[in-house]
């Protein structure tokens, strides 16, 4: 159950619920600024607004709440104590300003040289190596050797590869100093990101807790091992070949290679929801199942905007927006979304309450939040992608803008739960 959650490694929950805050607040932001950039969903992805928004949910949203959930779950996963709790809070708000300095110049970006960008680009990068250095020397102490610390490792790796890549796209707009297509590159640098370190990190962080949520035991993690090989070497050529060997066939093999681990990773969760002890899941769990759902869907996308097919050429922009945008506010969202629930309050209900058990009557973890509201959201994530997806292929922009408010409202009831739950007033009963 949670209290998998509970170890005496675990670090000051100081270090992470600014995390859960600020990407709470960066999803609602992202949602916001999807209502007014509506129009560029159905245009073309190198836009500056479409850029601001996929990095406020990249980097503000979703990689904010990693490193949160990271700091917290790499001393439960691998049994050993955060390096450092004061660089990671250092690291907080050097990555929280370069965050805002990136988007916000991303937004009125025209493809030449700005400081304000550049300077937030260095802090991002910065920050990504400071969080690199304070897991991998947390990492180096365990004891635990297992293809849950390996992945989550490699993932780290990919991270830093992405970022390094996505600054070199930044100062190639301004100096041109490496020859070829800047599509490729963001091509290049959008798979290492979401497949190398997001998804990656999914299938680590995923097949430790799904298993410890959904309690079942007895799985065959072989394909966990095959899920890290076939990722890997697919995402390698992948990257690679975007920009060194263009070909299509070459760009279908590899991408295949990708999904055959994806399908493994998938094979793995579905057979830990088929064995599942228990069987009634809660808000936080229905919106994790969601979230492999949307994942599924989005591979279907992914493939088409690989293939390039003769009969979806109109619409090939709209295929490979659609693609990115199941993932990010598909996918990883309802995973974090769900995981909010499984986590956020057993940090908070520790620091509250551990000591108190057994000598006073305590609340449990999920009476910290709403449920109701909880589920009220879950519908409007739903009707919301829904309606984004169907926008973005019909290149209609009013349903876009209601898909977007269906988001807001949804990120609005979320952020209500997350400061609900990191604002929780201690309640005292006797025995």
């Amino acid at each position: 159950m949670q209290a998998g959650l509970s170890t005496k490694n675990a670090p000051s929950p100081n270090v992470v619920l600014p995390h859960y805050a600020f990407g709470a607040l960066s999803f609602l932001v992202a949602a916001t600024m999807l209502f007014f950039a509506a129009g560029d969903l159905v245009g073309h992805y190198l836009s500056p607004k479409l850029l601001s928004i996929t990095h406020v949910l990249v980097l503000g949203w979703i990689t904010m709440i990693i490193f949160g959930a990271l700091y917290q779950l790499i001393p439960v996963i691998m049994e050993v104590k955060l390096y450092s709790e004061k660089l990671a809070l250092v690291n907080f708000f050097i990555f929280g300003t370069g965050l805002v300095l990136l988007s916000a110049s991303f937004w009125t970006f025209t493809f030449g040289r700005s400081i304000m960008l550049e300077t937030g680009g260095v802090m991002v990068v910065l920050s990504m190596v400071l969080f690199a250095i304070n897991t991998i020397l947390s990492a180096v102490k365990t004891e635990v050797k297992n293809i849950e610390n390996i992945t989550i490792i490699t993932a780290i790796f990919w991270l830093i590869l992405t970022v390094v890549l996505g600054l070199i796209i930044v100062l190639n707009f301004a100096f041109q100093f490496i020859p070829g297509s800047h599509l490729q590159l963001l091509k290049s640098h959008a798979h290492i990101g979401m497949v190398g370190w997001f998804l990656l990190l999914v299938v680590g962080v995923a097949s430790k807790l799904m298993p410890m949520f959904l309690i079942v035991h007895k799985l065959p993690r072989k394909l966990l091992v095959y899920a890290y090989i076939l990722i890997n070497i697919g995402l390698i050529a992948l990257s690679l070949g975007y920009y060194f060997f263009n070909e299509p066939w070459f760009l279908t093999l590899s991408a295949t290679t990708v999904i055959a681990g994806i399908v493994s990773f998938l094979r793995f969760n579905f057979i830990a929801f088929s064995k599942r002890i228990r069987k009634k899941l809660d808000v936080g769990m229905k919106m994790s199942a969601l979230g492999f759902i949307l994942l599924g869907i989005s591979l279907v996308f992914g493939l088409f905007s690989v293939l390039s097919l003769e009969f979806t050429s109109q619409i090939q922009t709209r295929i490979e927006i659609s693609y990115g945008v199941l993932l990010l506010f598909g996918f990883l969202s309802s995973l974090i979304l769900g995981q909010t629930y499984k986590t956020l309050p057993f940090i908070v209900w520790l620091k509250k309450y551990q000591s108190k058990v057994g000598k006073q009557k305590v609340p449990l973890p999920l009476e910290l939040y709403s449920d109701r509201i909880a589920n009220i959201h879950l519908i409007t994530f739903v009707l919301g992608i829904i309606m984004l997806i169907t926008g973005i292929l019909t290149g209609t922009v009013l349903i876009i803008q209601i898909a977007a408010v269906l988001l807001i409202i949804t990120g609005l009831l979320y952020n209500y739960n997350v400061f609900k739950i990191i604002f929780h007033k201690e309640i005292n009963h006797e025995s």
